[in-house]
This record gives structure tokens, sequence and C-alpha cells, in this order.
């Protein structure tokens, strides 16, 4: 990312989870921050089993002095923890999104697309992030570090239980993550669960694709490394 950031520093950013903590969140001032995990949305400044997810808000409170927009999901309207964050900071905008999943016809999805009624299932929050930027009307979108390469951290141990170590730019070593431990319902948590939700991931892409195309929006996946194929590669030099 650092051998881009002239490019980056003049462009409209949007940037996901805990990019916060990163050193490249002051230097290249990202516009738009977009959270949907509800280790995010659900924080009450107080306790969290996550502690990237307290970081992230202590750099967001701390760190910005030029004007961000944070989407947040409509149902975290209500959380006094995000509006005091945004009161304490007058750089901070908290704008909220309607995710409401919508399936069936292609056009009366994108109808409801088009008017922020519904969203496709984002099982990612880079799902999220390429449907608010459709809807923002960007000509182009370019994605960077999209890698979605988790089964590559993937083992499962001696007591099946199922171990990622979750990487970022940001924190290169990562961090091991017991999925059971994350899982609504752990006792029927397992590897057919853990690629039926990267399939929905995949398949998400595949529906923002359709309706950016009909809404004129050109989607390029710009990661040096990348698993998804939906939208053409385009590398940076060739932007």
């Amino acid at each position: 990312m650092g051998k881009h950031r002239d490019l980056l520093q003049k462009s409209e950013l949007f940037v996901v989870n805990s990019f916060a903590v990163s050193p490249y969140f002051v230097d290249l001032k990202p516009a738009n921050y977009i959270f949907l995990d509800q280790y995010f949305t659900a924080y009450d400044g107080k306790q969290t089993p996550i502690e990237a997810v307290k970081k992230t808000f202590e750099h967001l409170a701390t760190d910005v002095s030029w004007p961000i927009t944070i989407f947040m999901p409509a149902k975290s309207a209500r959380n006094s923890f995000h509006l005091e964050l945004k009161k304490s900071n007058p750089n901070i905008n908290i704008c909220y999104y309607n995710y409401v999943v919508a399936k069936g016809f292609k056009w009366v999805k994108h109808w409801l697309f088009s008017h922020n009624l519904a969203m496709p299932q984002c099982q990612n929050i880079l799902n999220a992030c390429i449907f608010i930027a459709i809807n923002r009307k960007f000509k182009n979108v370019y994605l960077l570090g999209a890698d979605h390469s988790w089964h590559e951290q993937l083992i499962v141990d001696n007591s099946n239980d199922i171990v990622i170590t979750d990487k970022h730019f940001y924190n290169e070593k990562g961090k091991e993550i017991e999925m059971k431990s994350r899982a609504h319902d752990p006792k029927e948590y397992g590897i057919h669960k853990f690629f039926e939700l990267i399939s929905k991931a995949f398949y998400s892409y595949l529906v923002l694709r359709s309706y950016a195309d009909s809404q004129g929006v050109n989607i390029f996946n710009s990661s040096e490394k990348s698993y998804i194929d939906a939208f053409e590669r385009k590398s940076i030099p060739n932007v």
C-alpha cells in the first residue's frame, strides 16, 4: 500500500474494520469508514472480547482531524457510545444504511437496492463497502487488499477445532482465532460451515457486479493477490 501512497492520498477512500489501528490511517485520511460486524456495531465503549475493536474506536476518537463519515447498519442507530463518539469529535459524521437482505427477481432486487431499501447478503464487510460505493454513484471503484485467502491460514487441530490465523497488512504475523468461539452456535460449527459462509461472501460479489453494471459503475479488483473472481482485474499502475 505504501508504494501507491501518492495516488491513494488523492483518492476518496473507503476503509473497514480495524484500519484505524494502522499508521496508514492518519497518513491517508480516508473519507469513509464502514462497519457491519456486530463486534464493532454493538460495542458500548466498555467491554469487548476483541482488543482490536477497542483500539479501533480509541484511534477514531483521538486521531481523526479531517472530515470522515462512518457508515453503520441502521440497527445500531441507538448505540449511545457511537453517538458520544460523534459528539466528542466534530470531524466525525455517522451515516446509517439499511441492512435488509433482498433475494428474488433481479429487477426487484435492483430497485430495492437503488432506493436503499435492501442490500445483498453481506457475509463480509467488503460486500457492504462495495454496495455503499455503488450507491454513492462512483464511476469507477478499485479494490485493494482484498485477498480473501482465509482458507490458506486454516487448520483443523486434533480436537477438530477450526483455527484460522487472521492476517492483515497492518498485522502480518496475524492472530490465531478459534472459530467456534465466535460462532452463533458453536456445537453446530464445523469445516462445512466455514466454507458455506465463505461461499456466501463470494456469491455476493456476483450479485454486486450485476447491480454495479445496472448502475453504470465499474468495479475493478486491483489487489496484488485475490481470490475474488467476480470483477475485472486491473493493476494500480494501469489505473
